[in-house]
C-alpha cells in the first residue's frame, strides 16, 4: 500500500512538474510573488538623462492557441476540415483597412495591397503574423516581433511606459474557453516581456482591462483573489504605498518623474456600464466606482498642491454610453476642474485610433437616471452624444466574448466625431477652460492593423539642477498668455481669477449643438451632479499658463503612430513603420536652428540639453545619412542624393498630415476645425482611424 501511495505522489509531482514546464513553454517564466522588500530598487530606478518621450501600448490580446492557416470561425485555433467554408470576413472593410493610397506609392515602390490568405474554397485563413480585420486575437509571433522591435528601438529612448490593459485573449472559441488561470499566466507573460524589454530602470504603469478578468467585464470591489493576484503580477510596478489601495480597487498612482510628473492608473471597470456588479458613481455612495472617483479627486488635489502634472490613463475611455451616466459626469467634472493639473488622458479598448472632447455643454446634456443608474434604458445612447436617438443601441456594439464590435461601430463613431467637430463654437463663443481632449490609441491586436504610439513632452528645466522658472505654479497668478482671438476666442471676461474659477451662471453658447437651455435648480437632489451645480460648490482650476493649455515644461508636444502595414506577406517578417505623426515636418529634423531660437516650438533649449527629436532619425521613412551631409556643395551637385532627398521629402509629407505645434487643448480644437473644414483632411482622418 505504501509503495502505491508513494508512486501516486511521485506521479502527481511529475505531472505538476510537466504542467509547469508546459506553462513556461507557452506563457514564459513565472515571476516571483509581490514582495515589498524587493520593490524599492525598481521603484527608485537609476535616473537616466530624460529623453522627453514615452510609450503608450494597449490591447495586446496574446493568444498562445493561435494557429497559422486556421479558420476565422474557429477563432484561428483550428484548420478547416470541411469542403465548403463559411463566414468570410467583411471584405469591403478589409479592403478599406488595408488599402494603400495610390498617390502615396512611388513608381519604384514594390508595395502591394494586401490580400488575405484563403484556402481552395475561398475561406479566409489565419496569417502567420495575425490577420487584419478579423475576430482573431494576436499570435505569439506578432507579440514577439513587437517586443523585439520595442527592445531594439525604444529601450533607451523613452522615459516611461503607459500600458492600458487587455493582456489576455477574448472568449471567442466555445470549444476552448478561457480560464482564470490562463488569464493570469498571459498577464505574467506580458509582464515578463515588459521587464525583459525595458528592465527596471524605466517606470511602467499598467492598467487593468475588461478582458484581464474572468468573466470579462464584471469586477466587484476588493480585496479579492483578483486584486491580490494582480498585486503579485504587477508587484514590480505598483508603489508599496498604494498596495492597500490596489487591493481594494486595482488603481494607483506612480510618479514617473519624482515630484514633477505622475501617471494615475485608473480601474475603469468600476465605471463601465457592462459591469453588472457595480452601480455607478453617485455622490455619498459606497459603490466602488464612487469611491474611486473620491480617491481620484484627492489624488489630483494633492498633486496640484505639490505643483505636479498628471496623465490620467485607463482601459475603457470616458465615452458617453460606455460609462454609467453619473460616472461619465464625475469624470468630466474632475477633468475640467483640474484642467491645470491634468496634461492629458490616454485610453485603449476601442481599437480605433481617434480623439474626442469632453466639454461642459456635453456634460450638461447627460441625463442622470435615479435611483439606479444601471436600470436606465440604453437604447438612445451612443459613444459621444446622448441625444441622437436614431443610432443603434449600445448592446449591438458588444459581442458575448467581451470584444468591442468595431466593424459597424466605426462608421457611427466617424459620423459622431464629425458632427461634434462641426458643432464646435468659434471665436468668442468658445471657452477653452470648458474643454479637455481624450486620446484613444490603436491596439496591438490586429482588429484593423497593429499599432503602438510614442509621445514626446517638453523637458524644459528637468535637468539635475531644476529651474523653477520653467514650471507652472498653480498657486501664483502670472501674466496671461493671450489666445488667438480669431481662432479660439477671448476668455478674459470669465477669468477674473486665473487660479481658481467657480463657474458663473450664464447663457449657453450660441450655435452649440445642445442649444440654449435654462439651468436646472441645484437645490434639487436630482441636479446635484450637473456640472453647473458641481462647479458652484467646488473650486475649478484652469489657467492659460498651465501645461495643458500652453507649451511649457511637461506639456505634451506630439506623438508618432507606428503600425504593421503588411501582415499578410508570409515570406518575410513585417516591419514596424510610421503610419503618421502629429508634428510639423520641421520638428522631425535636426535643422540648424532647432534649439537655437528659430521659433520651432518642439525644439527648446533646456538647462539639461536641447529637446531631443521626437523620433530617432533612422526611423523616418526613406531616411538616409547622406541627406544630412555637412558638405552642402557635394550634396547639392549629387543627382542620386537629390533623388533620395525628393523621396524623403515626399515621405515626410505623407506622415505629417496634422502639422500640430503641440498637443495642448487649443491645438486639438484647431485640428478638429481643420478636419471638418477640409474634405481631404477628413478623408485622411477616417483612413487613419
Amino acid at each position: 500500500m505504501r509503495s502505491i501511495l508513494l508512486a501516486g505522489v511521485l506521479g502527481l509531482a511529475i505531472t505538476a512538474s510537466a504542467a509547469a514546464a508546459s506553462d513556461q513553454a507557452v506563457f514564459g517564466p513565472s515571476l516571483s510573488p509581490y514582495d515589498s522588500s524587493d520593490i524599492p530598487s525598481s521603484l527608485r530606478p537609476k535616473r537616466r538623462p530624460l529623453k522627453g518621450r514615452f510609450l503608450h501600448i494597449t490591447d495586446i490580446h496574446p493568444d498562445p492557441h493561435y494557429k497559422t492557416g486556421a479558420t476565422f470561425e474557429s477563432g484561428c485555433h483550428r484548420k478547416n476540415k470541411s469542403k465548403k467554408g463559411k463566414g468570410k470576413a467583411l471584405e469591403h472593410v478589409a479592403e478599406q483597412a488595408e488599402r494603400i493610397d495610390e498617390d502615396e506609392v512611388d513608381d519604384d515602390d514594390e508595395m502591394e495591397v494586401e490580400k488575405k490568405k484563403k484556402d481552395k474554397n475561398g475561406v479566409d485563413l489565419a496569417g502567420e503574423w495575425g490577420t487584419a480585420v478579423s475576430k482573431c486575437d494576436t499570435p505569439m509571433s506578432l507579440v514577439n516581433i513587437t517586443f523585439d522591435w520595442l527592445k531594439k528601438e525604444w529601450k533607451d529612448e523613452v522615459d516611461f511606459i503607459v500600458w492600458t490593459g487587455d493582456n489576455a485573449r477574448h472568449d471567442i472559441d466555445r470549444s476552448l474557453p478561457r480560464s482564470t488561470s490562463e488569464i493570469y499566466k498571459l498577464n505574467r507573460m506580458i509582464v515578463s516581456k515588459m521587464l525583459d524589454t525595458f528592465g527596471t530602470d524605466i517606470p511602467i504603469v499598467p492598467s487593468i482591462g475588461n478582458n484581464d478578468i474572468w468573466p470579462h467585464n464584471v469586477m466587484a470591489a476588493g480585496p479579492s483573489k483578483l486584486t491580490e493576484e494582480f498585486l503579485h503580477i504587477w508587484g514590480k510596478f505598483i508603489p508599496p504605498d498604494f498596495a492597500h489601495v490596489f487591493e481594494r480597487g486595482a488603481y494607483y498612482s506612480s510618479e514617473v518623474i519624482p515630484d514633477r510628473l505622475a501617471v494615475i492608473s485608473l480601474n475603469t471597470l468600476f465605471w463601465y456600464d457592462s459591469n453588472t456588479l457595480v452601480d455607478g458613481c453617485g455622490d455619498h455612495s459606497n459603490d466602488p466606482g464612487a469611491l474611486e472617483m473620491d480617491w481620484l479627486d484627492v489624488q489630483l488635489s494633492n498633486f496640484r498642491d505639490r505643483g505636479m502634472q498628471v496623465w490620467l490613463t485607463g482601459h475603457v475611455p470616458p465615452h458617453m454610453g460606455y460609462y454609467y451616466d453619473n460616472c461619465y459626469l464625475r469624470y468630466g467634472d474632475l477633468a475640467l476642474r483640474y484642467q491645470d493639473t491634468i496634461v492629458g488622458h490616454l485610453f485603449g479598448h476601442m481599437n480605433i485610433d481617434h480623439f474626442f472632447f469632453i466639454d461642459v455643454d456635453e456634460l450638461e446634456s447627460t441625463p442622470v437616471a435615479r435611483p439606479k443608474s444601471k436600470a436606465r434604458s440604453k437604447k438612445n445612447f451612443s459613444p459621444l452624444t446622448a441625444n441622437l436617438s436614431s443610432l443603434p443601441s449600445l448592446e449591438t456594439r458588444f459581442s458575448s466574448d467581451g470584444r468591442v464590435i468595431t466593424f459597424g461601430g466605426g462608421d457611427t463613431l466617424k459620423e459622431e466625431l464629425k458632427k461634434d467637430f462641426q458643432d464646435m463654437p468659434s471665436g468668442k463663443n468658445l471657452k477653452l477652460k470648458d474643454y479637455v481632449a481624450i486620446n484613444v490609441a490603436a491596439s496591438v491586436i490586429p482588429t484593423y492593423l497593429p499599432g503602438v504610439r510614442v509621445f514626446s513632452y517638453n523637458i524644459s528645466g528637468l535637468g539635475d539642477e531644476r529651474n523653477e522658472d520653467y514650471f507652472y505654479q498653480p498657486h501664483h497668478n502670472g501674466s496671461l498668455l493671450e489666445d488667438d482671438e480669431e481662432e479660439l476666442g477671448d476668455e478674459a471676461e470669465y477669468e477674473e481669477d486665473d487660479d481658481v474659477e467657480i463657474t458663473k451662471k450664464k447663457d449657453r453658447r450660441p450655435g452649440h449643438r445642445h442649444g440654449k437651455k435654462p439651468k436646472d435648480d441645484c437645490n434639487k437632489v436630482e441636479n446635484e451632479d450637473k456640472p453647473h451645480c458641481v462647479f458652484k460648490r467646488k473650486p475649478r482650476y484652469y489657467s492659460k499658463q498651465s501645461p495643458s493649455r500652453s507649451n511649457r515644461a511637461l506639456s505634451p508636444l506630439g506623438y508618432t503612430q507606428f503600425y504593421l502595414p503588411r501582415l499578410s506577406k508570409q515570406s518575410e517578417t513585417p516591419n514596424w513603420e510610421i503610419e503618421y505623426t502629429t508634428y510639423k515636418k520641421d520638428m522631425l529634423l535636426p535643422n540648424p536652428g532647432n534649439g537655437n531660437g528659430n521659433g520651432n516650438e518642439s525644439q527648446i533649449q533646456t538647462d539639461q540639453s536641447v529637446q531631443p527629436l521626437p523620433i530617432p532619425l533612422h526611423l523616418l521613412p526613406e531616411f538616409d545619412d547622406s541627406l544630412f551631409d555637412d558638405n552642402s556643395e557635394t550634396v547639392k551637385g549629387d543627382a542620386e542624393i537629390q533623388k533620395k532627398k525628393s523621396k524623403f521629402e515626399k515621405a515626410l509629407k505623407r506622415i505629417t498630415p496634422w502639422k500640430m505645434s503641440d498637443l495642448t487643448i487649443p491645438n486639438y480644437i484647431k485640428l478638429s476645425r481643420k478636419l471638418v473644414g477640409d474634405k481631404d483632411m477628413w478623408d485622411k482622418f477616417q483612413e487613419l482611424m
